[in-house]
């Protein structure tokens, strides 16, 4: 009995040793202003909703789940609805009762508050015009990348049971996920097994903050011992650093994780290239060129004699390697369909598709994306009329 007391007891004790650890990391994430606070954070704190009733002029994210709060919002007189889980969009039963579902993942630009009519809202309307009975979840917020948004699809989007789900991740994904400290290691999923993992791992992840916690320090701790050859200096800040590995690779690997997590849910598998208007002229002259010559430029961009906006220079070369990767992602899986309506995009004036920042796109613009994504989804026999 003694034995047996003793185990009861240590186990007793790590387990209120975790407990405070958990209460003390979530305080830190909320010290440090996180968009997301865990689990833990809904016994301690409280989060303002937002009535239906209620028109607010900023799309808020609740701290304690990572979603939006509900509501009805308004955006320079463009009014949008945030529905009870969290995403933009009129109420949905989680029942995938159409057997016609697609979700539509991404950042702003997905989001499409600046318009009456997100890309999304489009893309459901053409289905629907031509007599399919579709549904088009709008799984887009603002300033998240690809982490967020494949954590998002494993937590949440699953549960819907979608037939389709579309990724269009590129300027944030540079913004958030390729420095050094936040590019994350792939694990292609071949099995069950594999893919409970995978579940677990972003499960963890998201509920328990001491995991959260680890992974953030992993990825800071790792990043010190990157030499200068495999790190870009930041534009906005000298003192971080992009990593060369997040092009070359991480992004591409990261794709092919999401990819072969949908093909073991039966899910088919969209991207879409993502436009940002800059300097058409000197873009083109940048997507003639290889993907390894465009990193070798990356590398150098500060030291580029011929461009004096670097920043812009970084965001030209960032853009074109990244749907590079795309192109490869495409060529070596028959399973997947790559979208591109870049070259349209860029075909007039900044005003007739982009707003002013040439990153968000106007109702002609969305149109433009919608359009290309209902084409080829019909051309690949991916939805049939």
């Amino acid at each position: 009995m003694s034995n047996l007391k003793k185990i009861f007891f240590i186990t007793l004790a790590n387990l209120f040793l975790f407990i405070f650890i958990e209460i003390t990391l979530t305080f830190f994430f909320v010290f440090h202003k996180t968009n997301y606070y865990g689990p833990l954070a809904r016994l301690f704190l409280t989060e303002s909703n937002v009535t239906k009733k209620t028109t607010m002029y900023e799309i808020s994210f609740n701290k304690k789940t990572g979603m939006y709060n509900e509501g009805e919002y308004n955006f320079n007189n463009v009014k949008h609805f945030v529905n009870k889980y969290g995403f933009i969009g009129e109420e949905v039963d989680i029942e995938n009762k159409s057997r016609c579902r697609l979700i539509s993942l991404g950042g702003s630009t997905t989001a499409g508050i600046e318009t009456k009519e997100p890309y999304p809202k489009i893309l459901e309307k053409l289905l629907n015009q031509n007599y399919l009975n579709c549904e088009v979840l709008n799984f887009g917020f603002s300033g998240k990348a690809l982490n967020f948004l494949e954590k998002l699809l494993v937590n949440e989007g699953s549960k819907f049971n979608p037939n389709i789900i579309t990724i269009m991740s590129n300027r944030n994904s540079t913004m958030y996920d390729s420095y050094v400290t936040s590019a994350v290691a792939t694990d292609i999923i071949n099995s069950k097994f594999d893919l409970y993992l995978y579940e677990l791992k972003s499960f963890l992840f998201l509920e328990i903050m001491t995991y959260r916690f680890l992974s953030l320090v992993y990825n800071r701790a790792a990043s010190l011992f990157l030499d200068d050859e495999n790190r870009i200096v930041s534009p906005f800040n000298p003192r971080n650093y992009h990593s060369i590995k997040y092009f070359q690779n991480g992004y591409k690997d990261q794709i092919l994780r999401i990819n072969s997590y949908c093909k073991e849910k039966g899910i088919n598998l969209v991207l879409i290239k993502q436009a940002f208007f800059i300097d058409p002229n000197m873009q083109n002259k940048i997507n003639l060129l290889s993907k390894e010559e465009i990193i070798k430029k990356l590398i150098n961009y500060k030291n580029d004699k011929n461009y004096s906006n670097k920043t812009d220079l970084f965001w030209m070369y960032t853009n074109a390697i990244l749907n590079k990767n795309l192109d490869e992602v495409e060529a070596e899986n028959e399973n997947i369909i790559l979208v591109d309506p870049t070259k349209k995009l860029y075909a007039k004036n900044k005003v007739d598709f982009f707003q002013k920042d040439g990153l968000h796109l106007n109702l002609q613009g969305n149109q433009v994306i919608a359009n290309k994504i209902f084409e080829d989804l019909v051309s690949n026999q991916l939805i049939k009329k």
